[in-house]
């Protein structure tokens, strides 16, 4: 007798956010649903760490913005707690450069608010190098913005289209910024623990065959079988085979015309007590911060975020990350670092990320509305994919939302957002 597959089956590759979310929702409009993970953990490049002393870091995504509606749901949803840190995600004192007021700073953005609007589609097709030069702004303002979507958008300003300043015209004013309390993986760890045996840590997939009878992938540990198949994958993975041999031709170009970003993290315990704050260091395009765990006050950790591959090996953060040291006991002298404790983490040498996320680069105008719908049995995930939150938590969370929607009708599509 022939087994006739179950329709509302799927196969989700990767579970980190927008794999685990869209394979609830369809675990609970009843489909038959198998994650695979490759990692012997979930939460891909949302990662919360200890440091020797029980201290809580993030070798990954951190961050989550009050108009993250659908971060800001799930985590209540799943009764997990956002903490307020003290300090603003957006506002970081520059160093290093000319000097630079507070009231600056904010003339420069409304500045650039304006550049924005004016440059419409121009925004894909100059850099953000170019953009800056065109601002009537002290050279102070130019250089910190400069060095601020470097370090964010992790590339250089030349290979950056002027669209990423979107980032920096539309961020709000003073803010109290959020992160997760329990860590940044804690709704990937409940997602899963919702999910039980339906995820499959350390089973990476060697190879994956769509036909009409359905989809088969074949992994380290077995060949599974199902109806439809979600890649909720980082970029670089995705353009790789055995994936990239899945994508339709117009879908992989899609892909492929993104750039990959590159940023490391820094961790040193704190030997003292210290305010909540935040410093940008525009000389070597990283940020440094000090920043409360909600109600219980300091976390006792100075951590960092470097964005762009000529910073990572200026100051050789792969060898040892006692050069960004020295240059963050520079940046912070009014701080008691424990610079023996410190530790580093980077992306672009892991082997299932190979990056933090993606870039649009000037002259690119990537058809991401491809990557947004169904394609025969297959449809894509990731925070890449998303139109407004990619390199967010946010945008992980949406697109698993909109790919579950594609498979099953009778799941909503996230609502429209803006930035």
């Amino acid at each position: 007798m022939v087994q006739v597959m179950d329709t509302s089956s799927a196969i989700i590759v990767g579970a980190g956010f927008s794999g685990l979310i869209a394979a609830e929702a369809l675990a609970n409009a009843g489909w038959d649903i198998t994650v695979l993970e490759a990692r012997d953990r979930v939460g891909g490049r949302a990662w919360t760490d200890h440091l020797p002393d029980g201290t809580i870091i993030e070798r990954g995504a951190e961050w989550v913005e009050d108009v993250q509606v659908e971060m800001v749901a799930l985590c209540d949803r799943l009764g997990i707690p956002l903490a307020r840190t003290g300090m603003s995600y957006h506002d970081r004192r520059p160093v290093g450069g000319p000097p630079v007021s507070d009231d600056e700073l904010a003339a420069g953005r409304a500045a650039l608010r304006a550049l924005f609007a004016a440059l419409g589609d121009e925004a894909y097709d100059i850099s953000v190098a170019d953009a800056i030069e065109r601002l009537d702004q002290p050279e102070g303002v130019k250089i910190a913005f400069r060095a601020r979507i470097e370090c964010t958008s992790g590339a250089p300003a030349t290979e950056l289209a002027a669209w990423h300043l979107l980032h920096l015209a539309s961020a709000p004013e003073q803010v109290d910024s959020p992160r997760i309390g329990t860590g940044s993986d804690a709704p990937t760890r409940a997602l899963a623990a919702i999910l039980g045996d339906r995820v499959r840590l350390s089973e990476p997939v060697l190879d994956i065959t769509i036909d009409e009878d359905g989809v088969s992938v074949q992994t380290t540990k077995e060949t599974h079988r199902a109806a439809q198949i979600v890649l909720a994958l980082p970029k670089p993975i995705l353009v790789q085979d055995p994936f990239a041999a899945l994508l339709p031709a117009a879908v992989l170009a899609a892909a492929s015309t993104f750039g990959v970003s590159h940023a490391a993290k820094l961790f040193v315990p704190l030997l003292g007590p210290a305010e909540p704050s935040a410093v940008l260091d525009t000389r070597h395009d990283y940020w440094v911060w000090t920043a409360n765990q909600g109600t219980e006050g300091l976390r006792p950790v100075l951590a960092g975020f470097m964005g762009s591959q000529p910073m990572l090996d200026l100051l050789e953060v792969e060898r040892d990350g006692t050069t960004w040291a020295r240059s963050v006991a520079e940046v912070r002298p009014d701080l008691a670092l424990d610079f023996d404790a410190a530790g580093t983490q980077t992306w672009h040498d892991d082997p299932y990320a190979q990056g933090i996320y993606t870039h649009v680069r000037p002259g690119d105008r990537p058809n991401d509305e491809l990557l947004r719908q169904r394609h025969g049995r297959l449809v894509l995930a990731g925070e890449f994919t998303d139109d407004v939150w990619s390199g967010f938590m946010e945008g992980a969370i949406r697109s698993g939302q909109r790919a579950a929607s594609l498979l099953d009708s009778s799941l909503p599509a996230p609502a429209a957002a803006t930035h």
